[in-house]
């Protein structure tokens, strides 16, 4: 089984510059088709879950998916919580086998939101699971977690430096320029901002608002730093508008199983995609 951190996979793709990618699956169908993705891609995935989603399958559940389709595969696979301000869901993550979490107390103020994420680090260590923060505000809504344009505001190299040194978290999470959710007008990605960040911190960076970002800015992010890219929404339209195509072309099917396999394969398609991307095919 090739079960792991995301340090690990990150760390690889930091030293090779190329970006792992970060999917937020809704159930088992699409937690399926990432893994099966990265083994057709031979590249290292990151399984994401969303709050919204441990709270409705359970910490129990969403484990055993995981680490049942990372067994027969020798292409890394990590679990990772996405953004996170439930001190006690995360540690409820640790203790039933997650690999990966987030704690976002970026809201916090810099002192505060230090202590919150010592506090996580702390939960982490001895137990093989790395821990993501975040500084700045991502414009957007992830998760019921919501930051209009006025609220949002950019990473402070200085600060990252500072945070980063006093928490000792394994990957860092600054707020660049991109959003969460759909881009309703050109984001404005502040690349040089990227660059510097990463040039003065050791860690890996996490690129949040994937989706919905050109292929060229996905790579300019990669070039100046960037080395986990989360894709959320996208999953979540494919798994919706997959399910409709598949009933408006078979209007008197009733047999699920067909429109899970569609569903499946759909997904599947776009992951390969974004794989070949990030530069993280055939990196296993």
């Amino acid at each position: 089984m090739s079960y792991v951190n995301i340090k690990e996979i990150l760390l690889d793709a930091k030293k090779q510059g190329y970006a792992v990618g970060a999917f937020n699956i809704v159930d088992y169908i699409t937690t399926s088709a990432v893994v099966k993705a990265a083994r057709k891609k031979r590249s290292p995935v990151i399984i994401q879950t969303s709050t919204k989603t441990v709270a409705l399958y359970g910490y129990k559940p969403i484990v055993s998916w995981v680490k049942t389709l990372a067994e027969d595969t020798d292409i890394p696979v990590a679990l990772h919580l996405d953004h996170c301000k439930d001190l006690d869901m995360i540690k409820k993550c640790i203790d039933a086998g997650w690999s990966s979490v987030m704690i976002d107390a970026s809201s916090l103020p810099l002192d505060d939101n230090i202590e919150m994420t010592k506090k996580v680090v702390n939960m982490a260590k001895g137990k093989d699971v790395t821990v993501e923060g975040e500084l700045g505000a991502i414009v957007g809504v992830e998760d019921d977690i919501f930051v209009n344009e006025q609220a949002s505001h950019l990473a402070d190299p200085d600060t990252c430096v500072k945070y980063v040194v006093a928490t000792g978290i394994d990957v860092l999470a600054p707020a660049i320029g991109t959003a969460h959710g759909v881009y309703h007008k050109e984001p404005n990605v502040n690349f040089d901002l990227l660059h510097e960040i990463a040039d003065r911190v050791d860690v890996p960076l996490a690129i949040h608002g994937g989706t919905g970002l050109s292929d060229d800015a996905f790579k300019k992010c990669i070039a100046c730093g960037g080395n986990k890219i989360n894709i959320s929404t996208e999953i979540k339209h494919i798994f919706r508008d997959s399910f409709e195509e598949y009933y408006r072309a078979n209007p008197t099917d009733y047999e699920p199983v067909k429109a899970i396999e569609y569903v499946e394969n759909q997904t599947m398609h776009r992951v390969e995609n974004f794989m070949n991307i990030f530069g993280s095919a055939n990196k296993v």
